[in-house]
Order: structure tokens, then C-alpha cells, then sequence
């Protein structure tokens, strides 16, 4: 990640009756790490965090238009990129990124349509700070760690989801994906310019299929720059992506997660089936590769728990970010560059609520079960707060302006809304797990189905052929069977594998009940004591629902609520209910 640090003052008057102090701080961190390009006609200063898959083509495109000046750097790219499509040079970028550019009059910054890189400002009085970690906004600034009743209800309501254009503090802000923001004169505008078009489909099913096939392979090839590892899970998405890169004429490496104990703990259920030793071994035979598994003991699961926190800078997914945390840990020792098959399911319509009955016609967010039960938690000075309130505003919002179709199917039409709110929830809080913890270990993670290509095309798939012979992602399957093991292009959805060992469980009842134990914990505050003692002493189990999601309940719980107390105390998070 490219550690930035932007302030700028919003207009000639305000930095003109700046004190010198502040101007002192100015110049000392206004546009840090930012390349300048000098033109004919001006001087540019960019900084590019993340990367383009289609720099030559984009050459091409910008030669076209005459554009004549070395075109050598991706930051020279983005400049001309950028004076000649203006706020619309995202609609010809392709790839990963957060940019801010700086043009002499404006202040432009904006993120990749999936929003795949993170970018956090902070506004106070005519400073407006920008950088890639909320860290860097709080070290450098004057802004708190403050979290107020809005941010609360965040955490409680949505946790650790939250909305893609805010954080938990009052006063830090997010930018959404697709979105970009324009500083001039004295104001901010945030404008949004990416959401998936609904259009009629008029290809056949043959015809579906093989252009899904070279979408996703012409992604995965694009991001193969560089790159010669994938994680492999056995499970479809990793699979393709193995079996793609393994055409390529230079050695494959791929790399397994497993747990301490789960193969004689593990039993299945409706959202985790099989355990994925024999599948990755069938694709390692498959294609070849050179494979590394990885396995995490129960105490090293528990101990990455803080480092995750700090990696997302949030509570986060508990000991699903650690465990993550601590495979990019042991990646980064042989490589800096992996594939990963994150975003498919959001894609390809692959989780349980876009065909499960008793999921798919819920009219709330279908991750999100718990919220009763999450009020129930609650201390009696926060039963005021209205989660299911905040939870439908949030949703009503979110799929207020999808546009149907007049021939869209009921079914379609679910499609379009799950698609829709996977993309800017679910996902969102998939990638920033994903960036953050690749991050922290200075692994890069790229993740081919991101494409925005891609999810154009399959966004407007007709579902039927989506859940071809009823298989959940049936379109994916098919298209690439003849590319993978039959056990494997049919292998039941997965979520990443957690811990089935009953030993995590008693770590983390242990470390729960020390956080307990510790009056001036934060987790007195938000929760009934004797709830909050109940769930430590029973594993988490008293807490019947998941969380969040399909798999974080039990332990995965109490780790999520060992991260909120770690958070509060590693960074002096002060509460404003007021």
C-alpha cells in the first residue's frame, strides 16, 4: 500500500490566512509521495495506489487521441488519462487503484469501480486531509479517535459491515467504490460515476458460456503480470484460476490454509460441507503446480487476532481476517504477488440467499439475522439505540435506484438485488479484509473476478442460466468443467475454512474472560454484563445466530468482541453517545 498523506487547504483565501504553523505543516505533508509530471501546459502531481492491467491498451487509446508526450510511467498514463477523459478516465482505467491527483486549481480523487483500494479523508475547517489509512488521518491530524452514536450504531447494527462511504469515527469518511471526489473553490463534491447497467441479454446459453470463459480467463491472464501464485481452497474460483495460470509456460505455485485439528473436529453442515484437502490435492495433480499448505495452530489463530485489528484499523472479521493475516505472513516469505478467487460468489451469484428460499426473499440484508438477538445483548443505557431502524434505512437506500427490466423474471429481479447488495456490502467488506491483511504483510492480493468487465456482463445473465441444472455459479461451472476435475467444478460453495477445534474455543473463552475481568473495558459499556458472561461461558453458543454472515458464531463471536475491546484500547477510542 502506497502511504500517502494529502492536505490541502480548500481554497487560496483560507491558505493565504493560515497561520505560519500551519503552513509549516503544509509544506511538510501536502501531497507527500506525490509524483509531479511537468507538461507543456501545466505541472501535475498524481500518486497511484494500486495498479492498471491495461497500461498498453490505454497507450494505444491516448496515442489515438493525440496525445504525443512520453507516455512511459503509469503516472504519466494517469495524467493524460485524466486531461484527456477528465472525471470520466475511470470508464477507460482498468485495474485496482485509488488515485489523487492535484492539477495546480482542483484537488480529484477516486477509486477503481469495485473500490478495491482504500482511500479515507478527514474535512476540518478549510483542510481537507487524504491518505489510505485511517491511522495516518489520526497521527497526522487533528482529528480524534471519537466515536459517537452513529458510529456506534454502525458497529452495533452492522458490524463489521458498515456503510462503504463511512467509518466508525465521527469525523473520518470513506471513499465509496465508484464514486470520486472533486475538491475546488472551497468545496467537496462526491460524485458517483460506476454502477452496473441493467441491459437486455440476448445471447444464447452456448454463447453465454464462452464469453464468461474468455472474460474471466482474459482477467486472470491480464493479472498474471508479475504474479505466479494463487491460493488454492479446492473450491471452484481458486481452481480456474490454478488451472488458467497453469497454461502459462513458467512454474505454478499455490498455497492452503488449513487448521490445527480440524480434520479429526470438522463436521459439516448446509454452508460448510466437505473439508478441502481432497480437492486441492486433485487440482495439484491437475495442473501441476508446486503447492504449499499451511497450517495454523489453534494459539497462533488467537494471537493474530490484535495484528488483524491493526491491519483493518477496525474490528473486523475476528479470527476470519487473522487467520488470513497469518497465511499472507507465511506467503510473503517465497512471494509479494498472489491471486485470489475473492469476489466470484458476489459475481456469479454464489452465496445461499441468492437461491435459498427461506434467504432470498428476506427484505433486509440476509447476512444480517441476528439483530434481535444483537439488541438483546445490549446495555440497558444503549436500549434506546434502534438497530432495525438504522438496518432498513441502510437497505431501503441501497436498492432504492436499481433498475429493472421490463422481461426480467421474479427471479431476475432478486438477482439484480442480491448482486446489487453484495457488491457494496458484503464484498466491500470481503475486499477491505482481503487489502488490508495483504497489506499488513506486504503481500499484494489480486482478485481477477473483480473485474469490472466482468461483472458488467454477468450482472445482466439471466438467472436461469446462472443456476444452470440448479448448481449455485452453474454459468462459471460450465464454462470451464472441461478445465477442472468433475468433483471440482461441481463441488458444493465453501465459505474460507475456519477452525472446527474445540481448543480455539477454550483460547478464547480464556482471553474473554480476562477482557471481562477488566472493568474498564469498553464491552461493559456496550453489552449486558450478564449476557456478555453467558456468551463468554458457553463458547459463544448462547448466541444462537450468526453474527454476521453464515459462519461467525461461536468463537468466531467472541474473537469479533476481543477485537472491539483491543480497538477502544489500542487506539484511546473515546465514546460521544451524547
Amino acid at each position: 500500500m502506497n502511504h500517502y498523506f494529502i492536505h490541502m487547504y480548500m481554497d487560496q483565501k483560507a491558505e493565504q490566512q493560515a497561520t505560519r504553523q500551519e503552513q509549516i505543516v503544509r509544506d511538510q505533508h501536502c501531497f507527500t509521495h506525490m509524483k509531479t509530471i511537468e507538461l507543456t501546459n501545466g505541472t501535475y502531481q498524481v500518486v497511484l495506489d494500486g495498479e492498471l492491467y491495461n497500461k498498453k491498451e490505454l497507450t494505444q487509446e491516448l496515442r489515438l487521441k493525440g496525445v504525443s508526450e512520453p507516455l512511459e510511467s503509469i503516472e504519466e498514463l494517469i495524467v493524460h488519462a485524466y486531461r484527456t477523459w477528465g472525471h470520466g478516465m475511470m470508464h477507460h482505467l482498468l485495474g485496482a487503484y485509488s488515485i489523487v491527483l492535484y492539477d495546480g486549481q482542483a484537488l480529484f480523487a477516486t477509486k477503481d469501480p469495485m473500490g478495491l483500494k482504500p482511500l479515507f479523508y478527514a474535512q476540518s475547517g478549510q483542510s481537507i486531509w487524504i491518505a489510505p489509512t485511517i491511522q495516518s488521518l489520526l497521527k497526522n491530524t487533528d482529528v480524534k479517535a471519537v466515536v459517537n452514536r452513529e458510529g456506534l450504531m454502525e458497529l452495533l447494527a452492522l458490524g463489521p459491515s458498515m456503510r462503504e462511504d463511512h467509518t466508525l469515527y465521527q469525523d473520518i469518511h470513506a471513499l465509496a467504490m465508484g464514486h470520486y471526489m472533486l475538491v475546488k473553490e472551497g468545496r467537496i463534491q462526491i460524485k458517483q460515476y460506476y454502477e452496473p447497467t441493467s441491459k437486455p441479454h440476448f445471447e444464447t446459453f452456448a454463447d453465454t458460456k464462452a464469453h464468461v470463459k474468455y472474460l474471466v480467463e482474459d482477467a486472470i491472464q491480464r493479472q498474471s503480470e508479475g504474479c505466479d501464485a494463487t491460493f488454492l481452497s479446492g473450491g471452484l474460483d481458486s481452481s480456474i484460476i490454478a488451472a488458467v495460470l497453469a497454461k502459462q509456460d513458467r512454474p505454478l505455485y499455490t498455497y492452503s490454509l488449513d487448521y490445527e485439528g480440524n480434520a479429526q473436529n470438522f463436521k459439516g453442515n448446509q454452508y460448510q460441507v466437505s473439508l478441502d484437502q481432497e480437492f486441492i490435492e486433485a487440482m495439484r495433480k491437475q495442473c501441476g503446480s508446486e503447492h504449499t499448505q499451511l497450517m495454523i495452530t489453534q494459539q497462533e489463530l488467537a494471537d493474530a487476532l490484535k495484528a488483524a485489528m491493526c491491519a483493518r484499523e477496525l474490528p473486523g472479521m475476528g479470527d476470519v481476517d487473522s487467520a488470513l493475516l497469518w497465511l499472507c505472513q507465511q506467503v510473503k516469505q517465497d512471494r509479494s504477488v498472489i491471486m485470489s478467487g475473492e469476489c466470484s460468489d458476489e459475481v456469479f451469484g454464489g452465496y445461499p440467499w441468492f437461491y435459498r428460499e427461506e434467504l432470498a426473499h428476506l427484505d433486509t440484508f440476509p447476512w444480517l439475522r441476528s439483530t434481535k438477538e444483537r439488541k438483546a445483548m445490549l446495555h440497558e443505557q444503549l436500549q434506546d439505540l434502534d438497530l432495525e431502524a438504522h438496518i432498513k434505512q441502510c437497505y431501503d437506500a441501497s436498492i432504492q435506484d436499481i433498475e429493472y427490466l421490463q422481461g426480467d423474471s421474479e427471479a431476475d429481479r432478486r438477482a439484480r438485488l442480491h448482486t446489487i447488495l453484495c457488491l457494496h456490502w458484503f464484498m466491500q467488506t470481503l475486499v477491505t479484509r482481503q487489502v488490508c491483511m495483504g497489506a499488513a504483510s506486504g503481500v499484494n492480493i489480486r482478485a481477477p473476478f473483480a473485474d469490472v468487465r466482468l461483472i458488467d456482463y454477468v450482472y445482466n445473465i439471466p438467472w436461469d442460466m446462472k443456476f444452470y441444472q440448479g448448481e449455485e455459479k452453474g454459468i462459471l461451472r460450465s464454462a470451464f468443467e472441461d478445465e477442472l476435475p468433475p468433483e471440482v467444478a461441481h463441488r458444493k460453495k465453501n465459505p474460507f475454512p475456519k477452525t472446527h477445534n474445540p481448543k480455539y474455543t477454550q483460547i478464547m473463552i480464556e482471553r474473554m474472560r480476562g477482557v471481562y475481568a477488566d472493568p474498564d473495558s469498553i464491552l461493559h459499556v456496550l453489552f449486558d454484563d450478564a449476557a456478555l458472561k453467558e456468551l463468554i461461558e458457553s463458547g459463544g453458543s448462547a448466541f444462537t445466530l450468526p453474527w454476521y454472515g453464515q459462519l461467525m458464531s461461536g468463537p468466531q463471536l467472541l474473537a469479533y468482541l476481543y477485537q472491539i475491546d483491543t480497538w477502544f484500547k489500542e487506539y484511546d477510542v473515546q465514546l460521544a453517545l451524547s
